[in-house]
């Protein structure tokens, strides 16, 4: 599934852009809920959304990494905010998710990224 979502993700930020591939993301997460039982813990919701990183033959960016680990932390109940940032020396862009105190899809100096979108979760805590 993970190879799917990412490839779809990084399909549809190139032809529909970035906001509307988020809308697309969020109305498929809330119309496919995570099977009740157990709930997963988040660095295994995570770890499993690019799983299929192994397996493709796309370079798929930090932005449908991060579009896709948002999506499924989301689902799964653990509400996660999708941060897009930029950094001006050198110029650089690179997007990640933040869930509670920990951070997905990081990169060496995240702190010197100035966050120019936020997308927030739809997940209620619990």
């Amino acid at each position: 599934m993970s190879v799917l979502l990412l490839s779809f993700s990084h399909l549809s930020t190139r032809w529909l852009g970035l906001d509307r591939t988020v809308r697309l993301f969020r109305w498929a997460g809330r119309r496919a809920p995570a099977k009740p039982g157990a709930r997963r813990p988040v660095e295994d919701v995570a770890a499993a959304a690019l799983r299929g990183l192994n397996v493709l033959p796309l370079q798929i960016e930090c932005l449908d990494q991060a579009i896709v680990v948002w999506c499924a932390l989301n689902r799964h109940a653990h509400p996660a905010v999708l941060k897009i940032g930029m950094r001006l020396s050198p110029l650089s862009g690179h997007a990640w998710v933040s869930c509670g105190a920990d951070t997905f899809v990081a990169t060496p100096g995240l702190e010197d990224f100035e966050v120019v979108a936020s997308y927030e979760p739809w997940a209620g805590s619990s």
